[in-house]
């Protein structure tokens, strides 16, 4: 099976996967993902939403710090905090970024920073129980 993989130009089907692992990893929580060159994926409840208004402050994330806290100010989650990280290539470039909301209000910055590499190691050999999964435009 193959296994998604995250470039500049990876599919919204490669970024889905990707978002979905995370999603179920951490509790379920919302999950955004987004390259340079598209307009990214979110996963929320279990339906992925292409192109939602959370995947834009991600566009943040191409310049800057490589780890932030980004407070919604549009969208479902309007006042919740992102906590997002750029992806980036072997070469040190930041080929994509990735935000986890914090619906819960249970995370922080320290916190999210902590857990990056654990979450990366897990996401890394993650493979799909069931390739089934909605795709819906916002």
């Amino acid at each position: 099976m193959m296994m998604p993989i995250i470039s500049s130009d990876s599919s919204i089907e490669d970024l889905a996967l990707f978002a979905l692992s995370v999603h179920n990893m951490i509790g379920r929580m919302p999950v955004a993902v987004k390259t340079r060159n598209s307009t990214g994926v979110l996963i929320d409840g279990g339906e992925f939403i292409i192109a939602a208004r959370e995947c834009m402050h991600l566009e943040s994330m191409f310049s800057g710090d490589e780890i932030r806290q980004i407070y919604l100010n549009e969208g479902k989650h309007m006042g919740a905090n992102m906590f997002a990280s750029a992806i980036l290539n072997t070469v040190g470039q930041r080929i994509a970024a990735i935000g986890i909301i914090d619906t819960l209000g249970i995370l922080s910055l320290e916190l999210f920073i902590a857990d990056q590499e654990r979450v990366e190691r897990q996401v890394g050999g993650w493979e799909p129980v069931d390739k089934r999964f909605i795709l819906r435009r916002q």
